[in-house]
Order: structure tokens, then sequence, then C-alpha cells
């Protein structure tokens, strides 16, 4: 997934739409843990994250994404996390009549949001249009996740909710069109209530996606505790444990995501590759 917002909103995410869908989300929880996992798969290798302290009526919050610095996904101190899916085109009829958001109007959820619910609200005042050919999850400390499509919000049932490049309203009771998704779920039910950072990591690497967009990172967030663990280029055996709270007392900055990882084969031959493109 890549995207930009509004009109511009997500003409990027669809970017890596022309040839591929791609990108997994997944949300679930029990009494003890809220974990989110995420493959973030697309063409540039150029991979940032970077820290937003907070600031008068903002929340602090941490982005992933690619080096125009247009978040693609991340969390905030309340525990609120996104992501972005690119989709095939659907029209947005039940918000038609209502006002254009102007500017980043996820920006402005990870600023002022701490709940799915107030997300809901929040995109529920506003023409849905932008998201004509993408969806945005959303999920928040207590266990609470949403699918924002243009049409339809996809609210969290039971301990887990799915995401990847499709509208879940179109299909609510399956067969669903993704592999992908279809791997996440039923991992997910066989689980259980037995939930770990070590099952959202296999259920990465089973999603993992290679090819000409493969999956650059993923990330598993416990959302209770504010902490994020890293992976590079769908390699899952090593791993960089972020702190949101310890890095956001650092101030304003961004690293290069691939400078925090040992080289890999895998991913220097394919910067080598788009290098010649």
């Amino acid at each position: 997934m890549k995207m930009h917002l509004p009109i511009l909103v997500v003409s990027g995410l669809l970017a890596a739409s022309s040839s591929v869908l791609a990108c997994t989300a997944f949300c679930a929880s029990n009494s003890r843990l809220v974990l989110v996992g995420n493959n973030e798969d697309y063409s540039n290798s150029s991979t940032k994250i970077w820290f937003v302290p907070a600031e008068r009526g903002a929340f602090g919050r941490m982005y992933l994404g690619f080096d125009d610095f247009w978040p693609q996904g991340g969390m905030n101190e309340k525990g609120l996390w996104f992501d972005g899916f690119a989709t095939s085109p659907v029209a947005a009829r039940s918000s038609a009549e209502k006002p254009a958001f102007h500017g980043n109007i996820i920006d402005k959820a990870m600023a002022e949001c701490s709940s799915v619910e107030e997300v809901v609200e929040l995109f529920d005042r506003y023409n849905r249009r932008f998201l004509s050919r993408a969806v945005l999850m959303f999920a928040d400390a207590s266990g609470d996740s949403v699918v924002v499509e243009p049409d339809a919000f996809v609210r969290k049932k039971g301990r887990f909710q799915v995401q990847t490049n499709f509208h879940q309203s179109a299909v609510p009771a399956g067969p669903y069109p993704c592999e992908r998704f279809r791997i996440a779920t039923e991992t997910l039910e066989t689980a259980g209530d037995n939930l770990s950072v070590e099952l959202f990591r296999r259920i990465l690497a089973a999603t993992h996606q290679e090819g000409n967009n493969p999956t650059l990172y993923s990330s598993i967030y416990d959302l209770r505790r504010r902490v994020m663990y890293l992976y590079h280029f769908h390699n899952f055996e090593n791993v960089v444990e972020i702190d949101l709270g310890q890095e956001l007392k650092k101030g304003r900055h961004s690293i290069d995501l691939p400078s925090m990882f040992p080289k890999t084969f895998a991913a220097e031959a394919f910067q080598r590759n788009r290098t010649r493109q």
C-alpha cells in the first residue's frame, strides 16, 4: 500500500495497485493483550520511520512510510494504530452529500483521536470519496478496531479482525477473495485466546510477499504497552523493538529503516535492481 490523501490522498496508495494489490493487517485481543500485525508491500525500498512529539491539542505519534514522508501506518501515544490498503474502485454513496475534508484526515485522526469510536465519528462527518480506491484500518488499546470503507464502516466482531485489499462489506459472509486474508483468519481462529508476538510473527511470515512489490517491512504493535516490534524486508529473524514513549522523548526525528538492521542479500539485491530501473 502507498497512500496520499485526499484526492492526492489515495493517488499514492493506488500506485501500488497498478501491478498488484498487497498489504496485510490483523488485530486481535484477549484479557491481557491487544496486538496488531502488519505487512507493508510495495516497490520503494527507501523506507522511513519518524516521530512527532505531542503539541498542544495533538498527541505524540510515530509513522512509517517512504522517502516522501507521507504516513503509510503508525501508532499514537494513546495506543491508536492505523494502516491503509489499495482496493478496486467503489463509489462513496452514503456520504456523498457531506462536506469534504481539506487536509490529511489520517494525521488529524492520529493527532486527535484516542479510540476507534472517535475515529468513526470523525470520518463519518465527511465525504469519503477520497477512499474510492482504498480502505483504512484503525485499532485502539481497548481491542476495538474498524475498517473505514468509502461507503461503510466494518467493525471488529469477536476476538480479531483481518484486512487485506478488498471491501469486506461486499462479502460479509465470504468467500473472501484473498489467500492472505484466509491464512491470517484461519490461523487466528485456530489460536483462539492464545495470543502472542510469536503467533503474529508466524502469520506475518506466512502472508509476506516477494517479487516486484515485496514486503518491505513488517510490524507487530503491542497497543497497550505502546511498543512496536519491527522487521525489515520479510526477514523475521532480526527484530528491533521500539518504545514509542522513549522515542518521543528524543524530539522530532526520523530514521532510515534499513539502517536499523543487518544487511541481507535479498534486500540489497532488490535495492540494486530498483536503482538500475
